[in-house]
């Protein structure tokens, strides 16, 4: 297992405390994620990973900042595809195939930067007629196939995220189990949320006994309250990680750990509370 940070923390953070020193969107990316590196530079982490969002970045000019970034790094980077707007599965074809697009072009930086996993979020099912998930379902599957057509050639292992039960899908492990099923290729992997699945009140042993051959990463978020995802520092909330360990180490999870916060400030008392567990 390979302990790592995510850069969400600065990004949010930088945002909200630095957020008149940026001219730009750009700026704030760039800056979060070279401070994400460097704090893993200086822990000693084999990992990290790095969120592409907001999309200025897919731009070529802004791309290179980006990738030449990446690249003065030595370690293992991951990219956390754009999920701000995102809609894989949405009932709008235009926006379902424009988020088809944003993602191939993430997946085209994977390979400029030798990233390993890209990870990747399926939108937000429709909130006012139930009735509908199930053609949000159908998109979705039709995007990712179109995904994974698109980026074969591409050496980066795409994941699919488990999500909160707020996105209204891919929430539960019957969900889950069901969506690899469908989609039934060796090409698309799974993301593990420990916020998103306590949220959707998950059987995480069933979860990882029918999916864990799938799992490539891992995301360590805590939480508090079911209709939240918050991102607190890991062991303030009610995330119960002993038994996550548990689940980890008796399947012989051997990749990235990824700590996952809303708050870049919270690293040092969440890495402190991780390590009584690897």
């Amino acid at each position: 297992m390979n302990l790592g940070i995510s850069s969400l923390g600065f990004i949010v953070e930088y945002g909200q405390v630095k957020k008149d020193e940026y001219s730009s969107l750009l700026d704030l990316l760039l800056d979060a994620s070279q401070a994400c590196l460097k704090f893993s530079e200086d822990h000693g982490f084999e990992v990290c990973e790095l969120i592409v969002d907001p999309p200025e970045v897919f731009s070529q000019e802004n791309k290179q900042k980006f990738v030449d970034l990446c690249n003065s790094y030595s370690f293992e980077i991951q990219i956390h595809g754009p999920f701000i707007d995102m809609g894989l599965c949405s009932h709008n074809e235009k926006i379902s195939e424009a988020s088809v697009q944003s993602y191939i072009e993430t997946a085209k930086i994977c390979e400029e930067i030798k990233a390993t996993t890209l990870t990747i979020h399926p939108g937000v099912a429709n909130f006012l007629i139930n009735s509908i998930k199930g053609y949000n379902q159908k998109r979705l599957k039709h995007a990712v196939m179109k995904l994974l057509e698109a980026t074969k050639d591409v050496d980066v292992m795409i994941c699919m995220e488990n999500m909160p039960q707020n996105a209204k899908i891919l929430l539960d492990e019957k969900e889950m189990e069901q969506f690899f099923l469908e989609i039934d290729r060796e090409d698309l992997f799974f993301t593990y949320d420990t916020s998103h699945a306590w949220t959707c009140d998950t059987d995480i042993e069933y979860l990882w006994e029918k999916l864990h051959p799938l799992i490539k990463n891992v995301h360590l978020v805590d939480n508090f309250e079911k209709k939240s995802d918050t991102h607190p520092a890991l062991g303030s909330g009610k995330i119960d990680f002993g038994a996550i360990f548990d689940l980890i180490k008796k399947y012989n999870y051997q990749r990235s750990l990824i700590i996952e916060l809303s708050r870049a400030s919270d690293l040092e008392q969440s890495i402190e509370f991780i390590q009584q567990y690897l």
